[in-house]
Protein backbone atom coordinates (compact mmCIF):
# COMPACT_ATOMS: atom_id res chain seq x y z
CA UNK A 1 0.00 0.00 0.00
CA UNK A 2 1.68 3.42 -1.21
CA UNK A 3 2.36 5.48 2.01
CA UNK A 4 0.19 8.83 1.92
CA UNK A 5 1.98 11.86 3.10
CA UNK A 6 -0.02 14.81 4.51
CA UNK A 7 1.44 18.50 4.69
CA UNK A 8 0.38 20.35 7.21
CA UNK A 9 0.70 24.44 8.12
CA UNK A 10 0.61 26.02 11.52
CA UNK A 11 0.87 29.85 10.48
CA UNK A 12 -0.93 32.02 13.21
CA UNK A 13 -2.43 35.35 11.30
CA UNK A 14 -5.51 36.64 13.98
CA UNK A 15 -4.71 39.36 15.55
CA UNK A 16 -5.91 40.48 19.13
CA UNK A 17 -7.71 44.03 19.83
CA UNK A 18 -6.26 43.57 23.55
CA UNK A 19 -3.57 46.10 23.26
CA UNK A 20 -3.47 49.04 20.71
CA UNK A 21 -0.52 47.36 18.72
CA UNK A 22 -1.19 44.06 16.51
CA UNK A 23 -0.51 40.93 18.36
CA UNK A 24 0.86 39.08 16.17
CA UNK A 25 3.46 35.85 15.36
CA UNK A 26 6.58 37.44 13.06
CA UNK A 27 5.93 36.03 9.74
CA UNK A 28 9.39 33.82 10.44
CA UNK A 29 8.80 32.93 14.05
CA UNK A 30 9.53 34.63 17.44
CA UNK A 31 7.68 36.21 20.01
CA UNK A 32 4.01 37.27 19.05
CA UNK A 33 4.42 40.94 19.42
CA UNK A 34 6.54 43.90 21.01
CA UNK A 35 5.55 47.10 22.31
CA UNK A 36 8.62 49.71 23.44
CA UNK A 37 8.38 52.80 25.67
CA UNK A 38 11.15 55.10 25.68
CA UNK A 39 10.56 57.67 28.21
CA UNK A 40 12.52 61.14 29.62
CA UNK A 41 14.84 59.61 32.34
CA UNK A 42 14.12 62.39 34.57
CA UNK A 43 10.44 63.63 34.02
CA UNK A 44 8.79 60.31 32.62
CA UNK A 45 7.44 61.80 29.65
CA UNK A 46 6.83 59.44 27.03
CA UNK A 47 9.17 60.32 23.84
CA UNK A 48 7.66 57.23 21.48
CA UNK A 49 5.67 54.04 21.58
CA UNK A 50 6.45 51.32 18.73
CA UNK A 51 7.02 48.06 18.12
CA UNK A 52 10.48 46.25 16.39
CA UNK A 53 11.15 43.13 14.59
CA UNK A 54 13.43 39.90 15.64
CA UNK A 55 15.53 39.70 13.11
CA UNK A 56 16.69 36.66 11.41
CA UNK A 57 20.06 35.99 14.03
CA UNK A 58 17.10 35.99 16.63
CA UNK A 59 15.18 33.93 15.39
CA UNK A 60 18.57 31.24 14.92
CA UNK A 61 18.53 31.87 18.49
CA UNK A 62 15.07 30.76 19.04
CA UNK A 63 15.01 27.78 17.46
CA UNK A 64 18.13 26.52 19.11
CA UNK A 65 16.77 27.21 22.03
CA UNK A 66 13.40 25.66 21.95
CA UNK A 67 14.36 22.40 19.83
CA UNK A 68 17.95 21.81 21.26
CA UNK A 69 19.25 22.05 17.04
CA UNK A 70 22.58 23.85 15.51
CA UNK A 71 22.70 26.56 13.50
CA UNK A 72 24.09 24.88 9.71
CA UNK A 73 25.77 28.46 8.97
CA UNK A 74 28.18 30.69 10.93
CA UNK A 75 26.51 33.85 11.27
CA UNK A 76 29.04 36.60 11.77
CA UNK A 77 28.82 37.97 15.20
CA UNK A 78 30.09 40.93 16.69
CA UNK A 79 33.38 40.02 18.88
CA UNK A 80 34.93 39.24 14.51
CA UNK A 81 33.96 41.70 13.25
CA UNK A 82 34.82 44.12 15.49
CA UNK A 83 38.08 42.33 16.27
CA UNK A 84 36.90 43.13 20.60
CA UNK A 85 39.63 42.60 23.38
CA UNK A 86 39.98 38.81 24.60
CA UNK A 87 37.61 37.44 21.95
CA UNK A 88 37.49 33.83 21.91
CA UNK A 89 37.20 31.25 19.00
CA UNK A 90 34.89 28.59 19.22
CA UNK A 91 33.18 25.86 17.06
CA UNK A 92 30.08 25.37 19.29
CA UNK A 93 27.70 28.00 20.99
CA UNK A 94 27.44 27.48 24.18
CA UNK A 95 23.65 26.39 25.52
CA UNK A 96 23.87 29.58 28.27
CA UNK A 97 23.75 32.31 25.46
CA UNK A 98 21.01 35.03 26.50
CA UNK A 99 19.80 38.24 25.47
CA UNK A 100 21.76 40.59 27.63
CA UNK A 101 23.20 43.70 26.09
CA UNK A 102 22.16 46.32 23.72
CA UNK A 103 23.82 48.28 20.90
CA UNK A 104 22.92 51.91 19.58
CA UNK A 105 23.36 53.93 16.73
CA UNK A 106 21.40 56.31 13.95
CA UNK A 107 20.61 54.15 10.94
CA UNK A 108 16.66 54.01 11.23
CA UNK A 109 16.25 57.61 9.84
CA UNK A 110 16.28 59.25 6.44
CA UNK A 111 16.73 62.74 6.28
CA UNK A 112 13.45 63.98 8.37
CA UNK A 113 12.26 62.23 11.48
CA UNK A 114 9.35 61.33 9.83
CA UNK A 115 11.63 58.84 7.43
CA UNK A 116 11.79 55.92 9.66
CA UNK A 117 13.14 52.99 7.67
CA UNK A 118 10.99 49.61 8.42
CA UNK A 119 13.14 46.96 9.84
CA UNK A 120 13.88 44.14 7.34
CA UNK A 121 14.48 40.36 8.46
CA UNK A 122 18.43 40.35 7.65
CA UNK A 123 18.88 43.70 8.93
CA UNK A 124 21.24 44.59 11.66
CA UNK A 125 23.45 47.42 13.00
CA UNK A 126 26.66 47.76 10.86
CA UNK A 127 29.72 47.00 12.74
CA UNK A 128 32.19 49.05 10.43
CA UNK A 129 31.71 51.52 7.45
CA UNK A 130 32.75 54.49 5.79
CA UNK A 131 29.82 56.49 7.78
CA UNK A 132 30.58 57.05 11.20
CA UNK A 133 27.35 57.53 12.32
CA UNK A 134 25.10 54.60 10.23
CA UNK A 135 27.75 52.34 12.37
CA UNK A 136 27.37 51.32 15.77
CA UNK A 137 27.92 53.89 18.52
CA UNK A 138 30.23 53.50 21.52
CA UNK A 139 28.37 54.11 24.86
CA UNK A 140 31.79 54.76 26.08
CA UNK A 141 34.76 56.22 24.31
CA UNK A 142 37.67 56.88 26.62
CA UNK A 143 41.44 57.24 27.04
CA UNK A 144 43.67 54.12 27.88
CA UNK A 145 45.29 55.71 30.47
CA UNK A 146 41.64 56.15 32.00
CA UNK A 147 39.78 53.47 31.56
CA UNK A 148 36.53 52.69 33.05
CA UNK A 149 36.41 51.51 36.58
CA UNK A 150 35.09 48.26 37.74
CA UNK A 151 32.13 49.61 38.66
CA UNK A 152 31.59 50.81 35.24
CA UNK A 153 32.76 48.03 33.80
CA UNK A 154 29.94 45.66 35.40
CA UNK A 155 27.43 47.89 32.57
CA UNK A 156 29.62 48.01 29.57
CA UNK A 157 31.04 45.27 27.69
CA UNK A 158 31.91 44.90 24.17
CA UNK A 159 35.80 46.39 24.73
CA UNK A 160 38.31 47.28 21.94
CA UNK A 161 41.34 48.84 22.55
CA UNK A 162 41.73 50.78 19.55
CA UNK A 163 45.35 52.75 17.75
CA UNK A 164 44.81 55.92 18.61
CA UNK A 165 45.33 55.22 22.35
CA UNK A 166 41.43 55.08 23.02
CA UNK A 167 39.65 52.60 24.44
CA UNK A 168 35.61 52.08 23.26
CA UNK A 169 32.80 50.31 25.01
CA UNK A 170 30.15 48.85 21.89
CA UNK A 171 27.59 47.25 24.38
CA UNK A 172 25.29 48.13 27.47
CA UNK A 173 23.73 45.75 29.75
CA UNK A 174 20.35 46.05 30.93
CA UNK A 175 19.19 48.52 33.91
CA UNK A 176 17.75 46.01 35.95
CA UNK A 177 17.31 41.78 35.66
CA UNK A 178 14.97 41.01 33.07
CA UNK A 179 11.74 40.58 34.75
CA UNK A 180 8.63 38.04 33.53
CA UNK A 181 4.75 39.15 34.16
CA UNK A 182 1.95 36.86 33.09
CA UNK A 183 -1.24 39.05 33.60
CA UNK A 184 -4.97 38.42 32.42
CA UNK A 185 -6.29 41.55 30.59
CA UNK A 186 -7.55 43.47 32.93
CA UNK A 187 -4.07 43.58 34.57
CA UNK A 188 -4.68 40.96 37.48
CA UNK A 189 -1.65 39.16 37.99
CA UNK A 190 -2.18 34.93 36.90
CA UNK A 191 -1.18 32.89 39.86
CA UNK A 192 0.07 28.89 40.55
CA UNK A 193 -3.91 28.80 40.96
CA UNK A 194 -4.52 29.69 36.78
CA UNK A 195 -6.05 26.37 36.27
CA UNK A 196 -8.49 26.93 38.70
CA UNK A 197 -10.01 30.12 37.81
CA UNK A 198 -12.87 30.34 35.67
CA UNK A 199 -12.19 33.36 33.20
CA UNK A 200 -13.14 34.49 29.88
CA UNK A 201 -10.46 37.00 29.65
CA UNK A 202 -7.62 36.59 27.62
CA UNK A 203 -3.86 35.85 29.52
CA UNK A 204 -0.39 37.12 28.13
CA UNK A 205 3.03 36.67 29.23
CA UNK A 206 5.46 39.22 28.69
CA UNK A 207 9.37 39.59 29.45
CA UNK A 208 10.00 43.59 30.42
CA UNK A 209 13.72 44.96 29.77
CA UNK A 210 15.05 48.29 31.17
CA UNK A 211 17.32 50.13 28.52
CA UNK A 212 19.01 53.38 29.41
CA UNK A 213 20.98 55.49 27.93
CA UNK A 214 22.29 58.48 30.77
CA UNK A 215 24.03 61.52 30.41
CA UNK A 216 27.14 60.07 29.82
CA UNK A 217 26.84 57.74 27.22
CA UNK A 218 28.17 58.85 23.57
CA UNK A 219 28.96 62.43 24.53
CA UNK A 220 32.91 62.17 24.28
CA UNK A 221 32.46 59.96 20.91
CA UNK A 222 30.04 63.03 20.34
CA UNK A 223 32.60 65.14 20.71
CA UNK A 224 35.71 64.20 19.42
CA UNK A 225 34.49 61.91 16.27
CA UNK A 226 31.12 62.36 14.92
CA UNK A 227 30.79 66.62 15.76
CA UNK A 228 28.07 67.79 17.71
CA UNK A 229 25.82 67.94 14.80
CA UNK A 230 25.65 64.40 14.60
CA UNK A 231 24.86 63.58 18.37
CA UNK A 232 21.54 61.50 17.80
CA UNK A 233 20.59 57.87 17.77
CA UNK A 234 17.51 56.35 15.90
CA UNK A 235 18.07 52.53 16.14
CA UNK A 236 18.61 50.22 18.44
CA UNK A 237 19.16 46.52 19.22
CA UNK A 238 18.92 43.75 21.71
CA UNK A 239 21.77 41.34 21.49
CA UNK A 240 22.45 37.84 22.97
CA UNK A 241 26.02 36.34 23.69
CA UNK A 242 27.48 34.52 26.11
CA UNK A 243 30.61 35.37 28.37
CA UNK A 244 33.90 33.92 29.62
CA UNK A 245 34.75 34.87 33.47
CA UNK A 246 38.26 33.38 33.50
CA UNK A 247 40.82 35.05 32.82
CA UNK A 248 41.65 36.41 35.86
CA UNK A 249 40.62 40.01 35.74
CA UNK A 250 37.00 39.54 37.41
CA UNK A 251 35.35 40.68 34.36
CA UNK A 252 33.19 39.29 31.98
CA UNK A 253 34.50 39.46 28.85
CA UNK A 254 30.99 38.27 26.24
CA UNK A 255 31.71 36.18 23.74
CA UNK A 256 29.68 35.70 19.96
CA UNK A 257 27.73 38.83 20.47
CA UNK A 258 24.89 38.65 17.86
CA UNK A 259 21.82 40.94 17.21
CA UNK A 260 18.31 39.35 18.20
CA UNK A 261 15.85 42.19 17.40
CA UNK A 262 16.18 45.78 15.65
CA UNK A 263 14.14 48.85 16.59
CA UNK A 264 14.21 52.00 13.99
CA UNK A 265 12.20 55.44 15.46
CA UNK A 266 12.41 58.95 15.13
CA UNK A 267 15.87 60.61 15.82
CA UNK A 268 16.18 61.45 19.99
CA UNK A 269 18.75 63.80 19.79
CA UNK A 270 21.45 64.07 22.56
CA UNK A 271 22.84 67.82 22.25
CA UNK A 272 21.69 68.48 25.92
CA UNK A 273 24.66 67.32 28.24
CA UNK A 274 21.38 66.37 30.41
CA UNK A 275 19.42 63.97 28.35
CA UNK A 276 18.75 60.75 29.55
CA UNK A 277 16.44 58.20 27.90
CA UNK A 278 14.79 54.90 29.32
CA UNK A 279 13.27 52.57 26.84
CA UNK A 280 11.15 49.99 28.59
CA UNK A 281 11.68 46.60 26.36
CA UNK A 282 8.23 44.66 26.65
CA UNK A 283 8.39 41.11 24.69
CA UNK A 284 5.21 39.25 24.44
CA UNK A 285 4.86 35.53 24.56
Amino acid sequence: MKEKIINLSDIANQKDKLVGIDKMLSERGGPKYTKIIAKDADTGEILSETTNKVVISGSVLAACKIFGVSCPINIPNYNEELNLDNSASYTTVPSDSLVCLFCVDDSGCGTTEKDTFTVGYVDRIAPTGDDKSKVIFPFRYVDESDDLNSDLRKRYFGRKTLNNGKVAYYFKNFEADPQMHLRYSDGTQITEELYNVETSQLAEVYVEAKLKVNRNDFRDYFEQVLGWDKARISSLSLCYAWYKDDLGDGYKWYQGITPYTKLNFPYERLVSLDRAIMFYYQIFY
